[in-house]
């Protein structure tokens, strides 16, 4: 894969620290309830790297600034920006070449949601329709990953679930993880009985009904998914179209 360049992850950073900006009111003052609601706004909405990046981001900043009366304001995420650049970042370039894969797999989980965001940032289209087979394909990719998770008897467990959502948090993959998080629990509340175990089947059942109930019942027109139609997704759904758009866009493999 080629290299990502320094300025991938720092207009996601400012792409942040825009929204925690805005988070903050009036005051100008981001407070942990206002930073709270961001990242819970995000998930709703499907955005889970985005909620992963502000919400280390602004834990990050917070605990620098522990004086008394400290605040995290606009100048906060200003000063913190150099430092997300040189140590966070910069200081992983070996050859101050662009970032390589395996130089990408050595930064934190807050510097590998930035390279994601990042390169979703530079592809994301707005407004049109969407076509059927987006949301499909991230549905698919992260039933596979829940598959996969169950190891060789193929049934996930919550602890199977729990350790695919530790490992995709620690590489950054806050979006696959929030809709690995959600259909594992729609999967689950649909087999309640004692006993019940989440299987093979059982995730390929769950697709072809949330690829009926949840996505395809949306488009009222038949005519590919409107913007109008994506807002009425579910959180489940809208992680599906994210996943979707980085797998087109090449930025996830769908085979991983």
């Amino acid at each position: 894969m080629p290299r990502i360049g320094h300025d991938v992850p720092m207009k996601a950073y400012d792409h942040i620290s825009k929204m925690l900006e805005k988070a903050a009111g009036d005051d100008g003052i981001v407070s942990r309830e206002d930073a709270d609601k961001l990242v819970s706004d995000l998930r709703k909405d499907g955005r889970g790297t985005e909620a992963l990046a502000a919400r280390n981001l602004f834990k990050m900043i917070d605990a620098r600034d522990q004086g008394k009366g400290a605040r995290v304001t606009g100048y906060d995420l200003d000063k913190t920006r150099g430092f997300v650049e040189q140590k966070m970042l910069e200081n992983r370039d070996d050859n101050r070449n662009g970032f390589s894969q395996a130089e990408i797999a050595k930064m934190s989980p807050t510097g590998r949601a930035l390279v994601e965001l990042g390169q979703m940032l530079e592809v994301e289209k707005t407004g049109g329709r969407v076509a059927h087979r987006t949301p499909e394909l991230g549905m698919e990719h992260i039933a596979k990953m829940l598959n996969e998770a169950g190891g060789p008897d193929k049934i996930v467990s919550r602890d199977d679930r729990d350790e695919l959502l530790d490992g995709l948090y620690r590489e950054g993959r806050g979006t696959e993880a929030l809709a690995a998080s959600y259909f594992f629990n729609f999967v689950d509340h649909r087999d309640y009985k004692m006993g019940a175990r989440v299987t093979a089947e059982d995730l390929s059942k769950a697709c072809d009904y949330a690829k009926d109930k949840l996505l395809l019942n949306k488009d009222l027109n038949k005519n590919g998914y409107s913007q109008d139609e994506i807002a009425k997704f579910s959180t489940t759904a809208k992680a599906f179209l994210h996943v979707g758009q980085m797998i087109e866009a090449g930025i996830i493999k769908a085979d991983d």
